[in-house]
């Protein structure tokens, strides 16, 4: 499939996010290039073509071609257009999916913040909206926190992270959320979970977390959401994750023990 069409483009671009318009097309482009769907030495619509479809300015086109030249991963020449080089490479080079076991909650995540980077998109303290705050059992006008982050391992974003925490503690703050794990930062701040539930299901991801992602609006990420609890079954933390699927591969060891119909339950 053209992924240059009109159709193919539809929505690609948000103009009601705050991250401009050429980082979008960028992130989109690099995408492609990244995931194979523009191969090694395939040419790219002119400018004033991408500009036409994309209803933007060719100023913002360029800006955009031009982030992508300088990490190599384009070719620009005048009276030649733009084409890509290396693609094939850079699809083979991306790492392994990291494996993660579920079943072993806890050191999962310890796992997976020594072993990838963090970047805070956003912080703030404020009112849920309605179907958060029932979810938390929260009167009308109490707040939680929520947070906004992106995981990347080798340089390649693979989580969405946004979430809702029920939290007065000064350190759960803007500064420790950009830099360390949120479950040491849980162990800070006094916020003990007992007990965690999980859904896992596949859904098309939005535009701004498929800009963050380096995906295209609309395809499949794995999404999971977590509800954690504390011993006396008060939610304590939710978060929604959505994962690309070919950059994180979660495990799950299964005991045949637990499974003995005479073992006492």
């Amino acid at each position: 499939m053209d992924p240059f069409t009109a159709q193919s483009l539809e929505g690609i671009l948000r103009r009601d996010v705050h991250a401009p318009l050429y980082h979008q097309l960028q992130g989109f482009l690099r995408g492609l290039i990244e995931r194979g769907e523009i191969g090694d030495g395939e040419q790219l619509p002119r400018e004033e073509e991408l500009a036409r479809r994309l209803r933007i300015s060719r100023v913002t086109v360029r800006q955009a071609l031009q982030v992508l030249a300088d990490d190599g991963m384009l070719v620009r020449q005048r009276g030649r257009g733009t084409r890509v080089v290396g693609g094939k490479a850079r699809v083979s080079t991306i790492p392994m999916p990291l494996k993660t076991p579920l079943g072993e909650l806890m050191h999962s995540l310890d796992t997976l913040a020594s072993n990838t980077q963090v970047r805070l998109l956003g912080w703030e303290r404020a009112v849920p909206p309605e179907p958060v705050r029932e979810l938390f059992g929260l009167a009308p006008g109490q707040t939680l926190v929520r947070c906004v982050r992106v995981r990347s391992r080798h340089g390649h974003p693979f989580g969405y992270y946004a979430s809702w925490t029920r939290t007065d503690h000064s350190d759960f703050s803007a500064e420790h959320l950009a830099y360390g794990s949120r479950i040491e930062l849980f162990r800070r701040c006094g916020i003990n979970v007992a007990k965690v539930q999980q859904t896992v299901s596949a859904l098309r991801v939005g535009a701004l977390p498929a800009m963050h992602l380096q995906m295209s609006p609309g395809q499949a990420v794995m999404t999971m959401e977590r509800r954690s609890f504390n011993a006396d079954g008060l939610l304590l933390d939710l978060l929604e994750i959505q994962y690309r699927p070919d950059q994180l591969r979660y495990q799950m060891r299964m005991d045949y023990e637990a499974f003995n119909p005479e073992t006492p339950v």
